[in-house]
């Protein structure tokens, strides 16, 4: 059986749920091909001969191009079975699994791809099995240059990709882990990442992300891990992860250990300045508890990379104002993606916030094109500021302005708006950082979508 894999778009990083699936399939005996739509385009020659598609979906953008992807699928040769599977696979299910989706499959896909790809099925399955990962297959990929790098002390330096979990412990109402996971964690043998970090050193990484919803869902597992790592890989390799505020602080201890290891910075889910926004988000942490985790990463000579959250249903202009306050008492303009301060709330199927009582009334439909659904702020002059300020950050990176420009642009318009006075980005010292912005839980920029198509530069 001959299967084509799929990626629309993996944050930037060379997929790893191309590699992982192309491992377990040829295992299973099947001939795989692989096409990374996000630096390459989709051919007539890459669907000649093959008898079934798959598309990873790791994230909502992934699932609304994979939309397109299997349209033209279809275009192509109607009889060829059609899957998604990862995260999103569930995301407007009722609308196209058994039309234009043969199968879609959630949360531990590797057995149930393989299974398809031998007898085949139509319908939506969600796995949460204990599976054995393969040792990712990357020889057939894009070479790593042609992904987000690392940019550190004036440099770029290449950068590639592990997972030493799935899944998440937690159950924060805007994630769309909850609604697959529902709290359960699933991890990968810390033998099976090292042997992936040393294919990708060999193929020229200093650098790895590990893009585990939150790395220290299982600190010994995460410890363990890192240590194997840098065994295999070398003692010169440096890392990012994901963190939670929570185990931020609640893992205190746990930091200077992963500083020595190599952990250069954090990316943690901050989101809003505000507790009662924060807690309508169940994110589990007020703004007291950012305030500690920054000083306890600083401590321990790591760089945090906030995301934010600034337009939800319930954001007035005062919120914006505490955002870029904190911002500016906590001295983060240099490690703050200027993208960050347009992010819009992003609702798909089955989101848990859904259930939040206090956004029924916001909510003005399901939009079957953006697979979400629409709400309207209680200040509908947010929905005026979000864009103005989501067209500068289209307008900043089109000319290339340098991070800090782009901020201040943003600041003084938010200033103009507000009517209040801000304080100035000024000149910051720049945190390491991806040259791709890490994005999650919020509706995608147009150029997000235009670039996972290959006619833009970043994407998401």
């Amino acid at each position: 059986m001959t299967i084509l894999l799929v990626s629309t778009y993996e944050l930037g990083h060379q997929p790893l749920h191309l590699a992982s699936p192309t491992a377990a399939l040829q295992d299973a005996g099947h001939d795989v091909r692989s096409v990374d739509l996000s630096v390459e385009e989709l051919t007539d020659g890459h669907l000649a001969g093959v008898d079934k598609v798959a598309i990873s979906v790791p994230m909502h953008t992934a699932m609304r191009l994979a939309l397109d992807v299997a349209r033209r699928v279809r275009d192509v040769g109607r009889s060829i079975p059609v899957a998604v599977y990862g995260l999103y696979a569930g995301v407007g299910s009722d609308e196209h699994v058994g039309g234009l989706i043969d199968r879609a499959i959630e949360g531990a896909y590797l057995g149930e791809l393989v299974e398809w790809a031998a007898d085949g099925g139509v319908g939506l399955t969600r796995s949460l099995a204990r599976e054995r990962h393969p040792i990712p297959v990357r020889a057939e990929l894009p070479g790593l240059d042609a992904y987000a790098r690392l940019r550190v002390d004036g440099e770029e330096r290449l950068a590639g990709y592990l997972e030493a979990s799935h899944g998440c412990r937690h159950r924060c109402k805007h994630c769309p882990l909850p609604v697959v996971y529902d709290g359960r964690l699933r991890v990968v043998a810390p033998e099976v990442v090292a042997a992936d970090a040393a294919q990708q050193v060999a193929l020229g990484a200093r650098h790895l992300t590990f893009g585990d919803p939150d790395f220290l869902n299982a600190p010994p597992h995460a410890i363990k891990t890192l240590e194997a790592v840098r065994a295999a890989a070398g003692e010169d390799l440096t890392f990012d992860v994901t963190v939670k505020v929570s185990h931020v602080l609640d893992h205190r201890s746990i930091w200077p250990r992963l500083a020595e290891l190599g952990v250069t910075f954090v990316v943690s889910a901050f989101e809003q300045a505000d507790d009662r926004l924060l807690a309508l988000l169940d994110k589990g942490h007020t703004v007291a508890d950012m305030r500690e985790a920054v000083a306890i990463l600083s401590d321990a000579g790591i760089a945090v990379r906030p995301t934010w959250l600034p337009f939800t249903p319930w954001t007035e202009g005062s919120h914006i104002e505490q955002i870029v306050r904190f911002i500016d008492e906590t001295g983060l303009w240099g490690s703050v993606d200027p993208i960050q301060m347009s992010i819009r709330l992003l609702i798909p199927d089955g989101s848990l916030m859904l259930g939040v009582p206090e956004l029924t009334p916001h909510l003005t439909g399901y939009d079957a094109t953006s697979l979400g659904h629409r709400w309207a702020p209680e200040d509908p002059g947010m929905d005026a500021l979000q864009s103005k300020l989501a067209d500068l950050v289209e307008h900043a990176d089109a000319e290339g302005a340098p991070d800090a420009v782009a901020l201040q642009r943003l600041v003084t318009v938010i200033s103009d708006h507000l009517g209040v006075d801000l304080p100035e980005v000024g000149d910051p010292t720049a945190a390491p950082r991806l040259t791709e912005s890490w994005f999650c839980c919020a509706e995608p920029a147009a150029r997000q979508l235009t670039a996972a198509t290959g006619t833009s530069d970043c994407a998401c």
